[in-house]
């Protein structure tokens, strides 16, 4: 069994949803790691000296769209075996149905709902 503590990285260009997550998870004695953009994300996975243990991420970034991002983590043999949390508010059957093929294991819409965050975090962390 692994017993360090587990790491979930945030990408999501809103501070605000940034230090809600934070909080959130924290709370449950899971560390988190931000990023806002694909060049952020992959630079906290190497910064951090250790893979991530799972990434929650926002579809709409400035600078990239969410779905580039998943394409670009599934395609990659280093991260692809890391679990992808979207958490947007675009949750429409389209949005939802990409996510799923491109290989994200969970959808949450915002605004969060607390629980069902801690739901899918956990289910997707202490798995198996």
């Amino acid at each position: 069994m692994d017993n360090r503590q587990k790491v979930v990285l945030i990408v999501d260009d809103s501070p605000s949803i940034i230090r809600q997550v934070t909080l959130i998870l924290q709370k449950s004695d899971i560390a988190v790691r931000q990023a806002g953009s694909e060049f952020g994300m992959l630079n906290a996975i190497e910064q951090y000296g250790r893979r991530v243990d799972l990434i929650i991420m926002d579809l709409t970034l400035k600078t990239e769209h969410g779905f580039d991002l998943i394409a670009t983590l599934k395609d990659s043999l280093r991260f692809r075996s890391i679990p992808i949390l979207v958490l947007t508010e675009h949750a429409d059957v389209k949005n939802v149905l990409t996510a799923k093929q491109l290989g994200v294991n969970g959808y949450i819409k915002k605004p969060i709902d607390v629980n069902e965050l801690l739901t899918q975090v956990k289910t997707l962390l202490f798995k198996g």
